[in-house]
């Protein structure tokens, strides 16, 4: 990893990084740029050529970025831009320490994955692609990772590619809280997760240890053991109300969100695991509020979309089968300490989205705008493959995609937080023909009105859910997938001269349309969230860090809200100038 620092690449990683960092810093008005130019009360001047792209966002040249006529350096950027970003100094102290991360994390990805073209990344195994993603588009330190170390990520970061093996532990069932759906027995999962062979040597090694009964069986990172489990369980591994089994069972690889780990030569589940390490803008543990519904949940979710002609054939549930979660008999008596350490043993078994769609391709959302070495974006590739335009494979993406997650909204009220990650395409032949939707632990929320569509959804279920009223919930699509996933794919296309996007979000804006038009029944809930409102709340993730520095509270911190965003889709095809066109 650290051989693929040089000063080129660093350079050239640098670049990239402060074309981003000006431009989602000043999208979420840090600064005011003028024309290509960006003073700062330092007197560091960043001059750059740039185009201002549909939602107001400056799409930046990185190889043009000049400070005061010389070579940029991302860390000096953050000193000379202190007073702008106004955070305390430990709070810039520590912010360096995450960006110094990514930056490094960024080097290795770009030494491995950096020289391929979109054409070649697309021929990637779907692990490899994930991999090589860039992170959090909106994030600009995505790969801080505080807690992990060289070892560490050479051992458990996706881009590492190594095989992880699960730790297991037999912990009392008095302190566990435990929820399960799909109709699938523990034992049937554990054969399914870990092969017959391995499945009978955990149960032999579990034994009947806990006093209460059987134990329950959970998997746990191998880092989290080593680094926070070994040394926070000891008074429960010394009451026997907990008992360290070992390793067990097939390879898995990371994912993106680093704590969810996929069956490296495949399987039908993926396994979410809690991990003490602070990155992008949480500590990545597990909470334990949703472990007990999440199930129930998915499995409602997916019946109630498999009885609606609109999601049946489009909208694929990644259920979640059995969650788990650590009651800490001490830190149970602390309900006000952070929530960190409230949440650092958990696991969520839930379907991998491959072996549920055999035959098909399904990739993180997020791929569509990753773009290769040529700057092409991907979903480019996967439009000349399937033989279609890109504005008919853009329409056909927007009708499987988009218009599914709307439709479900009007309908039920369900509003999925659909971010790059969540949500993943699926092809076939290289033609969108799907989505698949997933995490249900506190990435779902409930219009706050009683929808009767909704009145089979179990009553412990919806007292979990967030309840929030439509102007609200909207904005999980509008956010959550217009801002954080179309507004890059819209730039790369219109970057590259494929498609400007006046007409990309015209074509958006004409399925959302026929999709109302066809369903007419429905005119009052496509009213109650409107996708059309000329503007929208403009949403900033940075500022927020900047603000509240890193210090433990013990509530996951919530988003900053900025002046408005003008919509795109209130528009019609055409109807606004752009300058990318």
């Amino acid at each position: 990893m650290i051989g693929s620092v040089t000063q080129q690449r660093f350079d050239a990683v640098g670049r990239r990084w402060l074309a981003k960092a000006i431009s989602e810093l000043s999208f979420e008005e840090v600064f005011a740029p003028g024309d290509g130019r960006l003073s700062l009360a330092s007197g560091a001047t960043y001059s750059f050529e740039a185009t201002r792209r549909i939602w107001g966002n400056l799409d930046i040249d990185p190889a043009s970025i000049s400070r005061n006529g010389e070579a940029p350096s991302p860390l000096q950027f953050v000193i000379d831009a202190r007073a702008e970003l106004a955070m305390a100094p430990a709070t810039e102290a520590m912010f360096l320490k995450e960006l110094k991360n990514t930056l490094l994390q960024d080097c290795a990805i770009d030494a491995r994955w950096g020289g391929l073209s979109a054409e070649e990344l697309a021929d990637l195994p779907t692990d490899a692609l994930h991999a090589a993603l860039e992170g959090h588009p909106k994030a600009v330190a995505n790969k801080g990772r505080l807690g992990w170390g060289l070892t560490d990520h050479a051992l458990y970061a996706p881009e590492s590619a190594e095989p992880i093996k699960l730790q297991w532990l037999a912990l009392d069932p008095a302190y566990v809280r435990r929820g399960s759906g799909a109709g699938i027995e523990d034992a049937a999962l554990l054969d399914a997760v870990l092969g017959p062979e391995e499945a009978a040597r955990l149960i032999a090694a579990a034994g009947n240890g806990a006093e209460a009964g059987k134990p329950i069986l959970m998997p746990v990172h191998p880092w989290q053991w080593d680094n926070c489990l070994a040394q926070s369980l000891v008074a429960d591994i010394a009451a026997g109300r907990a008992r360290h089994l070992g390793t067990f069972g097939p390879e898995f690889v990371a994912s993106p969100s680093l704590r969810t780990l996929v069956p490296k030569n495949g399987g039908p589940y993926e396994v979410k695991l809690a991990l003490a390490i602070l990155n992008t803008s949480a500590w990545r543990g597990m909470p334990g509020k949703y472990i007990e519904q999440g199930a129930a949940i998915s499995d409602w979710v997916e019946a109630i979309l498999a009885d609606d002609p609109v999601t049946a054939e489009t909208v694929t549930v990644q259920r979640e089968v059995l969650g788990l979660w650590w009651t800490d008999p001490i830190l149970a008596q602390a309900p006000d300490a952070p929530y960190r350490w409230h949440e650092t043993l958990g696991a969520i078994f839930r379907e991998q989205a491959e072996a549920k769609l055999p035959g098909k391709r399904v990739v993180m959302a997020a791929a569509l705008f990753h773009e290769g070495a040529d700057g092409l974006p991907l979903a480019a590739v996967f439009a000349r493959r399937s033989g279609l335009s890109i504005e008919d494979w853009l329409t056909r993406l927007f009708q499987v995609s988009v218009v599914p997650l709307w439709h479900i909204l009007c309908r039920t009220g369900l509003g999925f937080i659909a971010h790059g990650q969540n949500i993943s395409v699926v092809l076939e032949d290289d033609l969108p023909v799907g989505i698949t939707v997933k995490d249900f632990q506190g990435d779902l929320d409930l219009v706050d009105q009683d929808f009767p569509e909704t009145a089979s959804l179990p009553e412990a279920a919806r007292a979990v859910l967030p309840r929030k009223p439509p102007a609200y919930i909207v904005h999980n699509i509008q956010t959550a997938h217009f801002v954080t996933v179309l507004r890059f794919l819209s730039a790369g296309l219109a970057r590259h001269g494929i498609l400007g996007e006046a007409r990309f979000y015209g074509l958006l804006r004409d399925a959302l349309l026929a999709h109302a038009a066809a369903h007419p029944q429905m005119a009052e809930r496509f009213a109650k969230f409107d996708l059309f409102q000329p503007t929208m709340p403009r949403v900033a993730i940075n500022r927020v860090r900047f603000q509240i520095g890193y210090e433990d509270a013990a509530q996951r911190p919530l988003p900053a809200r900025g002046t408005d965003l003008d919509n795109p889709l209130a528009h019609k095809a055409g109807h606004r100038s752009e300058a990318a066109e």
